[in-house]
């Protein structure tokens, strides 16, 4: 036992076991018949063509990134030095046309692989087998390594990377009972170890075990996990933390080695209860507990300073990086020889992963490598790292621990529990008796009040029986004297029946006479006439006859009224009750006339609102089928004007990739590659110093095609260095600021544009007064061709951070933002292109130390402009505006101005629906580090 109690861990290493899947328990055998472990001898591993039964060899995939848009951007000189062949699991390297290499690895995957796939056959098999394994990515900057390991993939899960569906799938099988699972996120920066999960833990310590060589960082932070969401979490907030810059080959480039450590324990055996007896504490009765631990290493890429344009402190960070990849490649090196000696100790890259290469864990290499042929000698570097990897051979074991720190929890455990139970069983006793004691006392009051109560009862009892009896008596001598009343109202009832039978037979007869009357005067209706002369004569005997028939009519009249009296009732009743249905039926219809009224109204108003939005719909669909007249108009007219003219393409470009600005003619590739040979043949035979003295031709036509000819001949690099040589820039500026001819204005701009591709020209130009020339033009002209070709110009200017400040004193930025009136799709592009070409490099200068303040752009105004209109454009034009509104915001001294112009609304909106990950990493990261913006956001 240890001295503060607790059991101490007893590590016993078990070899030759079978894998056994987490959260699965497994009975220990008694240690009298379990072999004695022997530390020299490992784990059998699977199967391997190049290792024995106690070895496992480093197994190596690659996988080729599809094309990008620098690859695209070469158009029909982009040529592949890479062949894949899947199905052989081979590679072929063409170093040129009829030169050859072809490489074999473990796996070959295809640019269209999913992540999915690359997870199942690299990482998958080193994921839940219990050994200790390493998952790492190896390649050139820019060719997804990345993407293939740290990719996230929250909103569209297929793009998950390894880390994700490795925790994924340890979460899916684990037990929460018996398995625990904790990760540490870290990352290797100018060679100093720092946690992602806790940042300002940094420069932690690499410790080894003398005894057993293990590798452990005591210092990082472990987070243990138990769902998805939480894993999302722990790696968003690590990749935030990560540095990364935005290069020539990579918008945002790794700057760090990332290493994610996942740890498991798993309990091993199955008596997990506690014993009774003094026999159970023999050691066949203690649980054991797996150990495994697994590395996911995203290695930053190798990269050339003059490709990647890396400056300031970015070089730094390029010399680490190289620094610790050149100490991993010499350790491969010697593994694949099989050198004595081992440099593991040069770099603190090759001290972490030294278990991974010629150590105990099972090890997983995926090498990434690009497609095109100007990076062949990366390409073929990562490839032969893969192959000397696949030479290197470890001895995988499984550790396995007794966990008597489990036993003493437990044990501690049970005690509590049994103390508690006698405690709580004690006190539920007391209450009991007390509870007993006071219901006695209860009873016993009760039934003291009970007596008395029953001796009251009995009295009042007694006195009411005699009152009864006086009662009884007095009732009986009533009863005689009602029994004598009712003998003499039966004797008047009887009498009464008897007259009131005698009356309703006269009634019958009186009834029937009144019938026969009836009849026979209806009968004698007909002979009135006739008699009338002898009525007089029959008058005595009619009064007569009269009087008697008024007695008739009078007993007929009271027998009706009888009658009618009793149907009036019945009819009364009838008319109640349908009155009563009547009123029901009609508050029911009273109701559901409400209902139709209220649904009429709604009815009402959802058709009142279609009809505006279909109004509305009619105008904007008036006003899309003018705006498509108006351009289908400029289209014939530019086509008209542009059918003698030699210039197929302008192209412009910056930090942000190529934008080529195509004739509204529409030729194809194999039009434009005619005239670009036409054009040559031209400039050939007639010579370059001939065709730049033809723009000072007094002829307009001779001028506008010589400058289209310097157009096209601008839009090659080859050609750029020697137009400047021959004084083609400075007749360019000086057409362009003497003629007032709007094709000159237009292709002389587009020149321009072109030669402003080039760095070096772009000081030549901004000394030579070329902003300011253009941006005189833009306030000149309305002509939405002629404002894309400057605008295009000065957003290539925009990407040269040396001259913001001269570019802003000539009025470029300002004329930028001024071309905004026309509403012209295009133009707006470059526009937003220029702007994001001068936040990124803005940033850039500022994020390194070499300027301080508030943002150039922000003092001309643009900040307005990007707030009102980040959404109101096509998705390319607002990637540009997005991605410049999130560059100035890393700027702490433009958090004031982004706060006063509502600026934060569009950040959070950004940071959740901008459909580039790296924008919305760029808005998150702003909002999480800058303090002013957390304070609003609460």
């Amino acid at each position: 036992m240890a001295a503060n109690g607790r059991a101490s861990v007893r590590p016993v290493e078990r070899h030759g076991a079978p894998p056994r899947p987490a959260g699965r328990s497994r009975s220990v055998a008694p240690p009298s018949r379990r072999p004695s472990p022997s530390p020299s001898r490992a784990r059998p591993a699977a199967a391997d063509n190049d290792g024995g039964s106690d070895s496992c060899r480093v197994r190596v995939a690659v996988r080729l990134r599809p094309k990008n848009s620098e690859d695209l951007a070469h158009g029909a000189d982009f040529d592949s030095c890479v062949e894949l062949q899947p199905e052989c699991k081979k590679l072929k390297l063409k170093k040129n046309n009829w030169s050859c290499e072809s490489y074999r690895f473990d796996e070959v995957f295809s640019e269209n692989a999913s992540q999915k796939r690359v997870y199942e056959v690299v990482a998958k098999p080193s994921v839940l087998e219990g050994y200790n394994g390493t998952v790492m990515a190896y390649g050139q900057t820019g060719t997804g390594k990345t993407y293939t390991v740290g990719r996230l993939g929250k909103d569209d899960p297929s793009e998950g990377g390894i880390m994700v569906r490795a925790l994924e799938h340890i979460l899916s099988v684990m037990s929460l009972e018996t398995d625990s699972v904790a990760i540490s996120f870290l990352q290797l920066y100018l060679e100093s170890v720092q946690d992602l999960l806790a940042p300002e833990k940094t420069n932690i310590p690499i410790v080894e075990d003398p005894k057993t060589g293990e590798v452990s960082l005591p210092g990082a932070a472990k987070v243990e996990i138990r769902d998805l969401e939480h894993v999302f979490q722990l790696l968003q907030i690590g990749g935030m933390n990560r540095h990364a810059a935005n290069t020539k080959m990579n918008t945002e480039s790794s700057r760090s080695h990332a290493i994610l450590i996942r740890s498991s324990r798993i309990e091993d055996g199955s008596n997990t209860s506690l014993p009774n007896g003094t026999d159970n504490l023999f050691p066949d009765n203690l649980p054991l507990v797996l150990k495994s631990k697994l590395l996911i290493v995203d290695l930053a890429g190798s990269e050339r300073i003059d490709k990647t344009g890396s400056e300031g402190h970015m070089i730094e960070e390029a010399k680490f990086i190289n620094l610790s990849l050149t100490s991993l490649g010499k350790c491969i090196n010697a593994l694949a020889e099989n050198s004595p000696h081992i440099p593991t100790r040069d770099s603190k890259l090759t001290r972490i992963l030294r278990d991974s290469f010629g150590g105990t864990a099972r090890t997983s290499l995926i090498v990434t490598i690009g497609p095109s042929s100007r990076h062949f000698s990366e390409t073929s570097s990562t490839i032969m790292f893969g192959q000397r990897a696949m030479k290197i051979v470890n001895t995988i074991r499984i550790k396995e621990e007794v966990d008597y720190e489990s036993l003493y929890k437990k044990v501690e455990h049970e005690v509590d529990h049994l103390t508690s139970e006698m405690e709580r069983q004690q006190k539920l006793k007391n209450s009991e008796k007390m509870q007993l004691e006071k219901k006695l006392k209860e009873s016993e009051a009760s039934l003291n009040d009970l007596k008395v109560t029953s001796n009251m009862q009995i009295e009042d009892m007694a006195m009411e029986k005699r009152q009864l009896e006086s009662t009884i008596k007095r009732l009986m001598l009533d009863l005689e004297k009602e029994k004598g009343k009712n003998n003499i109202l039966s004797e008047q009832i009887i009498h009464l029946e008897t007259s009131l039978d005698e009356n309703k037979q006269k009634q019958l007869e009186n009834i029937s006479n009144t019938n026969i009357l009836a009849d026979t005067t209806k009968s004698h209706e007909k002979k009135i006439r006739e008699l009338l002369k002898q009525l007089e004569d029959e008058r005595s005997r009619s009064a007569s006859m009269n009087g008697h028939l008024n007695v008739l009519q009078q007993q007929l009249s009271d027998a009706q009224n009888y009658f009618q009296e009793n149907i009036a009732c019945e009819l009364e009743k009838q008319l109640s009750r349908t009155t009563e249905e009547f009123a029901s039926q009609i508050s029911s219809l009273e109701e559901r006339i409400a209902d139709l009224i209220s649904e009429k109204e709604l009815v009402y108003e959802e058709l009142k609102s279609t009809q505006e939005k279909m109004q509305q719909e009619m105008r904007h669909r008036q006003g899309l089928e003018d705006e498509i007249l108006r351009l289908k108009q400029s289209l014939a007219d530019n086509c008209s004007e542009e059918s003698k003219a030699l210039c197929g393409m302008v192209r412009s470009g910056s930090g942000l990739g190529s934008v080529p600005f195509m004739s509204k003619s529409g030729n194809s590739r194999e039009l434009l590659s005619s005239q670009r040979s036409n054009i040559s043949k031209i400039f050939e035979e007639v010579g370059l110093p001939n065709v730049l003295a033809l723009l000072k031709s007094d002829e307009l036509e001779v001028q506008i095609h010589a400058v289209k000819v310097v157009a096209n001949l601008a839009a090659e690099d080859v050609n750029q260095e020697k137009i400047v040589e021959e004084g083609g820039l400075d007749a360019l500026l000086s057409l362009l600021e003497t003629s007032e001819n709007t094709t000159i204005h237009r292709v002389t701009a587009g020149a321009i544009a072109n030669l402003a591709m080039n760095g070096s020209n772009q000081g030549l130009i901004m000394n030579k007064g070329g902003a300011r020339l253009l941006a005189n033009i833009a306030s000149k002209t309305d002509d939405p061709q002629t404002l894309r070709m400057v605008a295009g110009a000065l957003a290539n200017l925009c990407g040269n951070e040396k001259l913001h400040v001269m570019l802003k004193q000539d009025g470029g930025i300002k004329a930028l933002l001024g071309m905004f009136r026309t509403g012209h799709n295009e133009v707006i592009a470059q526009i937003a292109r220029g702007m994001a070409n001068f936040a990124k490099c803005e940033s850039r200068v500022i994020s390194q130390g070499h300027r301080k303040g508030r943002s150039l752009l922000i003092e001309e105004g643009v900040l307005n402009w990007m707030v009102a209109n980040s959404s109101a454009f096509s998705a390319s034009t607002r990637r540009h505006i997005e991605l410049a509104f999130c560059h100035l915001a890393q700027n702490e001294d433009n958090a004031r101005d982004i706060i006063l112009t509502g600026g934060i609304k569009e950040l959070l909106r950004i940071s959740r629906e901008s459909s580039r990950d790296d924008t919305r990493n760029l808005a998150k990261k702003a909002l999480n580090s800058n303090p002013a913006f957390f304070k609003e956001i609460q």
